[in-house]
Parts: structure tokens; C-alpha cells; sequence
């Protein structure tokens, strides 16, 4: 982590080295334009210009008639970012004795047709160059820079005429350089863009192999940028030509516009993954933004095929201002002061708009030509590279350090966190130290999450732990070493809203006054900005080596010491082992109940419901069983609530469903067709399919469909209604019928009741048990059975104990009823056997083809 802080002026000492680098390439290329000069001991020229609106005149129209307008030099002809031609006519006065060769310097290489020709004596025309960026025959036509090379005679009249037709930038310096001053020159600029286009190629590797190695995008995106840029800056001046075929060339130089709203676009696309907004809350409505922006740059750029070039290039030039918008509110929007990359990344964009404002100057003729000005380009742009990926390594080095941190503190306490804290447990044991941890749990906190945003969160658990450090100043609170610049912690973090501390084996009586004075100190109110709560902490304790000699044994067990002793008013609570142990059984029997429904090894018991009218067998309801090979019999509550908890009721319905229709099928061939009623938990409705796959089960196994009922709680009914609906019309349709177990225990509406598809209502026992001895159960189970006779849907009572609450239950009007009355839950044999020694009602050969008939008709 040190090696890491210690790289940050490092970053910041080689961003101030490329300042002054860069100043000092900007100050080189100024002397550089010196060698532009005109100014030759035996060469003086004169400029004049004629402006041709047709774009139609001959040669020889234009030396005869055209007038020409004088001018001091280049600067003063008036160039505009237009579709015209111009006629500029170069007077050389040459005063030397023999033969001379120059160069008239033009740098310009985007213009659509140049002509340039030498004459002799006015009306002769002894050379002519037909140079241009539209053909492949007149690309590359010039030396690099582009320059007209001319071979002045003595003794005459020499005359450069250049015609030049462009709907780009035509402004050309049209400087008169010596042979020498020229090879230096290109020397230099060739030098100039060979170390521009060698850095943004390494930086596209560069970032490449980062991007393979972190996978994060803005370094995959960062790669595009660099190789646009150099493309951009060697299409404009021409360096193209060693390294693109002649037609690529032809079409990215009259297209030039199109690749800088493609830069711009990439450049958007940096910003935005470089802030990082796909993990910010605000990224909805950066990332609306963003595809706005990139949507109008894209149009931008198929416009700019289809626009001559000055247009686009106004387009363009307008459009980048929402943009630079857009990039300052991105920028505000995410703007932390500890973060130094952002700094450093603003700053990076500074160079290239001076650039970018820079070539749009020398387009309109605003600013004069020299080296500096054409170059500015160029120069902005590398500068740019280098801040951007100088500001790449500062967030890499600033993400890593967080990553760092993280491993050791809490990024939202800044506390030591759970690793230091085991390191440092670890090493009390190891000095065979004895000590007592203390775990502090705010309980409320979870509940004010949805009420807190991150910046209140940070100022809420900031506020707890600087009263918990209050507190804990005392000689007997262990401090806690890390390796940052403060020594002192005396509180760790485990986790958000959970904190740790250790204290030495001191007298009980110290450590209970150090921790009724935190608890003291801790509950009651706190101030959120505007928001007040109300803090209430539990603290749960344990001892090393009593209660453990591991450190996550022990922070396990005073978690466990808060989780055990919820319910007390001291909010202070020790280790207890029995209640620990009694923890660890129930982890044991949760394994177990999971093999025992993988490996077929619970029963199933049936309890007989009787019909009142016939008194007659109508089927019965089925109950899961355990047996443990070293406990015994386990309670049907434990196990079902069990297997609720830890996720694995959905599969012993399925196995109780599997088994049910086994021992159904068995009846059937018997000759016995009852019905089967299942229960069904609320978690059991959201099973894939559930209604095919019951049916596809029921017709494995050759059960009618009309002999299965599942039987749903009432509280079901409030939780999903619209899908229960649909589970419940999907199960109808196949000819399942469903029942409402526990009626009059749960919050289920009338409406619900009118509005689901059901076919049978159960009243609950509590209601049944003590039926003859309670008016208000009677007048509860006399109105609900009026009511289900007049939704047509059949009444079950369940929990009949006595005679009387039969006698009662069947003047009521109720249809089915089960109990001790009648029956225990019997295993299957025994009900079988109950079966056969009741079924007297009807002849068990009409009962089985009503059975089946009915199932037929479904």
C-alpha cells in the first residue's frame, strides 16, 4: 500500500515533466517557422490573387484576362472555408546568375485540385504539377510538407500560377523556402510526427495489455481513441501516405469530418467509462445522456457524407460545444476532491479544445500561418494522450489503493475491518494471551437502509463509531495495528452496521462498566443531517480460549451471543454454549432432512376424513413423517418450518406428492378410490409448472386427476393473489381441485374468496376442537358453512375430537370432517387396512367407475 501512495507525485511530477516538454516542442516549432521566411538575398516576391466564381475559367483566359489583385503576402488573400477557386499568381524577382531551386511551401494537403504551373516570360509555360486529394493520379504528387518545387532561371521572368479549387480548408502559407531550408524542415516535422505517432500507437498497446489483464472497458475503449487521433493528425497533414492505400486515403481525406465526429464520439465514450457511471446511482440518467449525444454525433457524421465539407465543418464545429457541455456535467456530476484522477482528466481536455479551436482559426483565416498554428493540432492532441493516459494511471493506482485498503479497512467506516481484525486475534493466540471480543450490533440499522443514501450512511456510521472510539479510550481496550498512518484504532468493523472490539482479560467489573457506559452513550437519539433516528445496539461477548481458540470461531460465537439473547432488556449478553450446541443440532437435522428426502427415507401417514352425510370414508388428508436414526420421531412443525428456512420445501412436496400417488395407485388396484388431499406452503405455488407437473405425476402413477386435492393456506391467498389465480385456474382445468386449509386463521378477504376458482373451504381445528362448548365457534362455523354452500364449494372441518362437535358439525350442514374422533394419522398399511373395514357406503365397483368416469369427462 505504501508503494502505491508513494507513486502519486511520481504521476504528478512526470504531468508537470510533458508540460514542459510539450512547451518546449511549441517553442522549437516557432523557431522552426523562422525557416519559412521569404526572406532571400536574391529572391523577392510578389503575390496577387484572382478569385474565379465560375470555377469554370482556362489557363489562358486567366493570363490573359483575369485581374489580378496584388497582396503583401498569403495572409492577405481572402481565403474562406467555401466551395471556390483561386488563382494565385507568385512574381518571382530573381537576381541571381544561375540556375536555383525552391520550394513554395502550400502544407496543405486536404485541397481538392491543385495546379500549379510554372511560366516564363508571362505567357510560357515551362512546368505544371496537377496535385489533389479527389484522384488517385494526383495523390501524393507533392514532397512532404506539401510544397511546389520550382526551378527559377536567371534572366527571366519567372512566375508561379496556382490554381486551386477545394470545398475544404484551402489557406496555404505559400512561403518561399531555399532547397536546404526546406529539407530541414521536413526533417523536423517528419521527426515531430514519428514521436506523435510512435506514442499513441504504444498507448494503444499499452492500454490493450491493461485491458486484457483488468477487463475494464475504458482501457479497451481508450485504444480506438489513440489510433483515431493518429489517423486524424496524419490524414490532415499528409503523413497518410506511408501507411494507407491510395484509395483508403482518397476517401478518409474527403471525409476527414466524418473521423473527427468519430473521435469526438470515441472521446464521449472514454468519459463516460472512465467516471465510471455504470456503478454510479445517477447512471439512468448519464447513460440517457450519453445516447442521446452519441446518436446526434452519429447523424453528425452521415451528414458529413452527404454535405460539402465546409458545411459539415460548421456542423461540427457547433456540435462540440453540448458535448464540451456534456463533459463538464458528466464531470460535476461525479467530482469528488479525493479523487486526483478527476482532476487530472479535466485538465486533459483543456489541450485538445485549445487545439480543436486553434485549426478552426487557421480554417477561417482568423489566425496567421506559421508551424505553431498548423501544428497545433498535432501537438494538442499528444498532449491530450499523455494527460489521458497519465490520468489512466492515477485512477488505476487510486483503484488499486481502494482494492488495497479494502482488503484491510471498511469502505464505508474506514475502520480496520474482519481480516485485520483475525490477524489480529490470531496473533493475541499465538502469545497465548486471554482476552474477551466484543461484537456490537445496531439493531435498527438494516431497517434504516432504504432511508439513507450513501453519503448519509457514511455520516451515520461515522457518527457511531466516533462515540464507540469515545468510549473504548480506556487502558484495558486492546488497540488494533494496521499499517495506515493511524496506530490507534480500538474498534474494528465486521460488516456495514456491526462492529468489533477486544479488551483484556480484566475483572468483570471493568468491562461491565466500559460497556454499560457505550451502551449508555449509544442509545437514544442521532442526527443525520435532517433525519433523526433513534439508536438502539445490543453487544454480544465472548472469551478466548473458554468459548474458542480460532478467530473465526470466536467472532462466530459472539455474533452468536447477540443472536441468542435478542429478546433481553440488557442488551449485553456472554457466549452460551448449550444454546450454541442446540444451534449446531439444528444444522445437523437440516442436512440430515435433506439426505433423508433425497434418499426416500420419511413415511407418510394418512388421517381418514369421513363424510357426515353418508358416514362413509371421502378420502384422506396425507402427512409427512420422521423418524431419525439417533433422535427418534421428529415434530411434523419442526421439519416442515425446517425445510421452509433453509429452501428445501419445494422438494418434499415433490417427494410427498411422488409417494402420495404411489400408495394412491396401490388403493386403486385394490379396488378402494378415495380421494388424497396434499397441503401445499406458500412457497410451494411459485414451483416451475407446478399444475403440469402434478398432472404429468398423476398420470405416471394412472391416478384420475379428480381424486387429488392440494390444499392451500388461507394466508397464501394475500401474498400473490394473481398468481395463486392463475395456479388455481390452471389446476382446475385439469380437473385438480383445490381446497383453503386453515380457514379463519389468516387475512384472506371475501373478495379473494369470490374471485378464486376453489372447490372445498377448511375450517380450522381451533374452531372445531371445542365446537360444543363455545356459542361464538358454533356461530363462526355455521356462518362459514352458509356462506361456502352458497359459493357451491364443499365444507371440511378438521381437529373432531368428541361426538357432540360431530352432531353439531352435521346439523351445520358441514360435508367432511376428520379427527381423533375417528382416526389418528395412520401409516399406510394400517390405513389400508382401515380402509377395507369401513368401506361399507357403496359398492367399491361403483365408486371406482364414477371414478374414472369423471376423470374421462375432465
Amino acid at each position: 500500500m505504501h508503494a502505491l501512495q508513494s507513486r502519486q507525485p511520481l504521476i504528478w511530477v512526470t504531468t508537470l515533466f510533458t508540460l514542459v516538454v510539450v512547451l518546449a516542442v511549441g517553442f522549437w516549432m516557432t523557431s522552426l517557422s523562422r525557416t519559412t521566411a521569404p526572406a532571400q538575398s536574391l529572391v523577392s516576391t510578389d503575390y496577387s490573387y484572382f478569385i474565379d466564381e465560375t470555377n469554370d475559367l482556362s489557363l489562358n483566359y486567366v493570363l490573359d484576362h483575369a485581374p489580378f489583385t496584388p497582396a503583401v503576402s498569403a495572409r492577405d488573400i481572402p481565403w474562406k472555408l467555401a466551395y471556390q477557386t483561386y488563382w494565385i499568381k507568385l512574381d518571382f524577382n530573381y537576381r541571381g546568375l544561375a540556375e536555383r531551386d525552391i520550394h513554395v511551401l502550400t502544407d496543405n494537403p486536404l485541397i481538392d485540385y491543385l495546379d500549379a504551373y510554372h511560366i516564363l516570360d508571362s505567357d510560357q509555360v515551362r512546368s505544371q504539377i496537377k496535385a489533389g486529394d479527389k484522384t488517385p493520379a494526383r495523390l501524393n504528387r507533392l514532397p512532404m510538407p506539401d510544397s511546389i518545387p520550382v526551378n527559377l532561371l536567371p534572366d527571366r521572368d519567372n512566375q508561379l500560377l496556382l490554381k486551386v479549387t477545394s470545398n475544404d480548408m484551402a489557406i496555404m502559407p505559400l512561403s518561399v523556402m531555399s532547397h536546404h531550408a526546406f529539407d530541414h524542415l521536413s526533417r523536423s516535422v517528419h521527426l515531430v510526427w514519428g514521436g506523435f505517432v510512435t506514442f499513441t500507437f504504444m498507448v494503444a498497446l499499452y492500454s490493450a495489455g491493461v485491458y486484457v489483464y483488468s477487463r475494464q472497458r475504458v482501457y479497451l475503449i481508450f485504444v480506438p481513441v489513440a489510433l483515431m487521433s493518429a489517423m486524424l493528425v496524419s490524414v490532415n497533414h499528409g503523413f497518410s501516405r506511408y501507411f494507407l492505400p491510395d484509395t483508403v486515403q482518397i476517401v478518409i481525406s474527403n471525409h476527414l469530418v466524418a473521423l473527427a465526429v468519430c473521435l469526438l464520439m470515441a472521446g464521449l465514450w472514454f468519459t463516460y467509462y472512465f467516471l465510471d457511471f455504470e456503478r454510479s446511482r445517477l447512471y439512468q440518467r448519464a447513460r440517457s445522456l450519453f445516447y442521446m449525444t452519441c446518436g446526434g454525433l452519429f447523424g453528425l457524421a452521415v451528414l458529413s457524407f452527404i454535405t460539402p465539407t465546409y458545411v459539415s465543418l460548421s456542423f461540427v464545429f457547433i456540435a462540440q460545444l453540448p458535448v464540451y457541455g456534456l463533459l463538464a456535467y458528466y464531470l460535476w456530476l461525479q467530482w469528488q476532491p479525493r479523487k486526483s484522477w478527476l482532476l487530472l482528466f479535466a485538465f486533459s481536455w483543456i489541450p485538445a479544445i485549445v487545439g480543436g479551436v486553434m485549426l478552426y482559426a487557421l480554417m477561417l483565416n482568423y489566425v496567421e500561418y506559421s508551424l505553431l498554428s498548423r501544428y497545433a493540432l498535432m501537438m494538442s492532441l499528444g498532449m491530450t494522450m499523455i494527460l489521458f493516459t497519465l490520468a489512466l494511471a492515477e485512477r488505476f493506482r487510486c483503484q488499486r489503493l481502494q482494492e488495497m485498503q479494502a482488503l484491510t479497512h471498511d469502505t464505508l467506516s474506514y475502520l480496520p475491518n474482519n481480516n485485520v481484525l483475525h490477524m489480529m486475534i490470531d496473533d493475541l493466540i499465538s502469545r497465548n494471551m486471554s482476552f474477551n471480543l466484543y461484537c456490537l450490533s445496531v439493531d435498527n440499522y438494516t431497517s434504516l437502509l432504504p432511508y439513507l443514501d450513501e453519503h448519509a450512511r457514511e455520516e451515520y456510521i461515522t457518527a457511531i463509531a466516533e462515540r464507540i472510539s469515545d468510549v473504548l479510550a480506556v487502558p484495558p481496550v486492546i488497540c488494533i495495528r494496521t499499517d495506515s498512518d493511524r496506530p490507534d484504532y480500538r474498534l474494528g468493523c465486521l460488516k456495514e452496521g456491526v462492529f468489533a472490539f477486544l479488551m483484556d482479560d480484566a475483572d468483570s467489573a471493568t468491562c461491565d462498566r466500559i460497556i454499560d457506559a457505550l451502551i449508555k452513550e449509544l442509545n437514544g437519539e442521532l442526527c443525520v443531517g435532517a433525519f433523526v433516528t433513534q439508536v438502539k445496539v445490543r453487544v454480544g461477548v465472548c472469551h478466548c480460549p473458554t468459548d474458542g481458540d480460532h478467530p473465526s470461531l470466536l467472532i462466530s460465537r459472539a455474533l452468536s451471543a447477540i443472536a441468542q439473547h435478542q429478546s433481553l432488556t440488557t442488551h449485553y449478553a456472554r457466549f452460551n454454549s448449550d444454546e450454541q450446541r442446540h444451534h449446531q443440532l439444528h444444522v445437523s437435522l437440516v442436512t440430515d432432512l435433506r439426505d433423508a428426502i433425497e434418499n426416500d427415507q420419511l413415511e407418510l401417514y394418512h388421517q381418514p376424513q369421513i363424510d357426515l352425510r353418508t358416514g362413509s370414508i371421502h378420502g384422506s388428508e396425507v402427512l409427512a413423517r420422521w423418524t431419525h436414526p439417533e433422535y427418534g420421531q421428529i415434530s411434523p412443525e419442526v421439519f416442515v418450518q425446517m425445510a421452509e428456512d433453509v429452501g428445501i420445501i419445494n422438494n418434499l412436496t415433490l417427494w410427498v406428492m411422488k409417494r402420495a400417488f404411489q400408495q394412491q395407485a396401490q388403493l386403486i388396484r385394490n379396488g378402494h378410490c378415495r380421494r388424497l388431499s396434499i397441503n401445499i406452503s406458500a412457497s410451494d405455488i411459485y414451483i416451475p409448472d407446478l399444475a403440469n407437473r402434478v398432472v404429468e405425476l398423476a398420470h405416471r402413477y394412472h391416478i384420475p386427476t379428480n381424486l387429488i386435492s392440494l390444499e392451500l393456506t388461507e394466508s397464501v391467498m394475500v401474498e400473490d393473489y394473481n398468481w395463486l389465480k392463475q395456479l388455481i385456474s390452471a389446476l382446475s382445468a385439469s380437473g385438480i381441485e383445490v381446497s383453503i386449509d386453515d380457514y379463519g386463521t389468516g387475512y384472506s378477504s371475501l373478495y379473494f374468496l369470490s374471485q378464486l376458482p376453489f372447490t372445498e373451504l377448511k375450517i380450522d381445528r381451533s374452531f372445531v376442537r371445542d365446537l360444543h362448548k363455545s356459542g361464538r365457534h358454533q356461530s363462526i362455523v355455521r356462518a362459514t358453512t352458509d356462506m361456502a354452500r352458497s359459493l357451491g364449494v364443499m365444507v371440511v372441518a378438521e381437529g373432531v375430537e368428541t361426538e357432540e362437535a360431530e352432531a353439531l358439525l352435521r346439523r351445520y350442514g358441514v360435508d367432511v370432517s376428520q379427527g381423533y374422533y375417528y382416526s389418528r394419522p395412520l401409516p399406510f398399511q394400517q390405513y389400508q387396512a382401515y380402509v377395507e373395514r369401513m368401506d361399507s357406503v357403496q359398492p367399491t365397483a361403483i365408486l371406482q367407475e364414477k371414478s374414472l368416469r369423471s376423470s374421462s369427462d375432465g
